[in-house]
């Protein structure tokens, strides 16, 4: 069922994937805003759920093949000139860790910047690790650039805790300004 979802998503039309990232992210911190103070156990549960996704996706639902990698910066991009789908395979690493962006900062205590920044960390040190394994139990191209776009996937979700702050803010602003 999961691989089929993903599947779903990964034949979407780029456009479709662009445009429902910053919908969800909106829709997310509008609803996080609405029931913050249950957010740290909602979050809690979809971060473990999310991250049990993840791991049947780069790990687990693999055979193991031929040990492969390419461990250079932004190479994606040039494979991309030449052969366009490199363009979906990197914004379908970003969209992989988006989930997660969106819920750990809401799990994690302190201030927005600590969060955030746990948060980006732990989807870096992730997949960084889903790298690894890929490489060592030949799984799969092991990627510096599935690293990056995997971190930047989580920093982009993220972004909904500081949307949330702002719905919170502008929602009092609307009780006392009645």
């Amino acid at each position: 069922m999961i691989g089929s979802l993903f599947h779903t998503v990964y034949i979407s039309d780029l456009s479709t994937i662009l445009i429902a990232m910053p919908i969800i992210m909106i829709a997310w911190s509008v609803f996080g805003a609405l029931v913050y103070q249950r957010m740290r156990i909602i979050s809690s549960v979809l971060a473990i759920c999310f991250i049990a996704v993840i791991l049947y996706m780069t790990i687990f639902s693999r055979t193991s093949g031929t040990r492969a990698c390419d461990w250079i910066p932004f190479s994606s991009f040039q494979k991309a000139q030449v052969q366009p789908e490199f363009y979906r395979s990197m914004l379908m690493n970003v969209f992989l860790f988006f989930p997660l962006g969106l819920v750990l900062p809401f799990v994690f205590k302190g201030s927005t910047v600590k969060r955030i920044l746990l948060a980006i960390l732990i989807g870096f040190a992730l997949s960084a690790l889903i790298e690894a394994f890929q490489f060592f139990f030949s799984l799969g191209q092991s990627e510096a650039d599935d690293v990056i776009c995997n971190t930047v996937g989580t920093a982009f979700g993220s972004c909904a805790y500081l949307l949330s702050l702002l719905w919170q803010k502008l929602r009092k602003g609307l009780k006392f300004g009645e």
